[in-house]
């Protein structure tokens, strides 16, 4: 009994691995369960619905089991010193969450699963809980109240500026684009959008987020 059991989280998790590869580099509309399928090498009806019951079930799987990753680095982002609340503390989780996602095996698919849903509306995953998007909007109302960003500030306008801004220089180094290392490509990017947004000082910021390491291993 546990061996057949051990065999079915066993294939279970090749699955996630080999869809998790799949919806990274092609996104949810382009993969399909034959394409899960071949990535590992197996038939499709190696997929058995007793396992995921549609692609959408995949994809939900694998940004739930990413969000797990994420909650305990925003715990930890939350502890360091430096990253205190608002700008600090968002630019601090993003080039931390970055860092994470160039090892992780579901960092990549997630962070784009996550941006088709919300972004696109290409599909709706059904996972709850506090999304980036929210987190971003929080961390600059923050920041607003702190007088890191000037009173008349909007903090959706800015939050999304930050976070779609940074997925974009992530989805580009991810897809070939590497003409400059990626933390610094970020650190550029934050300090031109905070000087647009009416930061005195950019630098001041921006030069002391650095990467919170999860430690661990994939």
């Amino acid at each position: 009994m546990g061996s057949r059991s051990d065999q079915k989280a066993a294939t279970r998790e090749s699955i996630l691995l080999a869809a998790a590869q799949q919806f990274a580099e092609h996104g949810y509309a382009a993969t399909s369960i034959s394409g899960i399928a071949t990535q590992m090498g197996k038939p499709k009806s190696a997929l058995s619905y007793s396992q995921f019951r549609s692609k959408l079930d995949i994809a939900n799987t694998i940004v739930e089991r990413q969000l797990e990753v994420w909650k305990v680095l925003i715990e930890r982002v939350e502890r360091v010193e430096h990253a205190e609340p608002g700008l600090p503390r968002l630019l601090t989780l993003l080039v931390s969450a970055a860092a994470d996602a160039r090892t992780s095996p579901f960092g990549p698919a997630a962070i784009r699963l996550v941006l088709e849903s919300h972004e696109h509306h290409l599909f709706e995953l059904p996972y709850t809980g506090q999304s980036w998007f929210e987190y971003a909007y929080a961390q600059v109302g923050e920041a607003v109240a702190l007088g890191q960003l000037p009173p008349a500030t909007d903090p959706r306008e800015v939050g999304y500026l930050i976070l779609s801004a940074s997925f974009g220089v992530y989805e580009a180094n991810k897809n070939g684009f590497r003409l400059v290392d990626p933390d610094r490509a970020l650190r550029m990017l934050w300090t031109g959008l905070l000087r647009e947004a009416g930061v005195a000082d950019p630098a001041a910021i921006v030069d002391v987020v650095h990467v919170v390491a999860l430690d661990v291993e994939y």
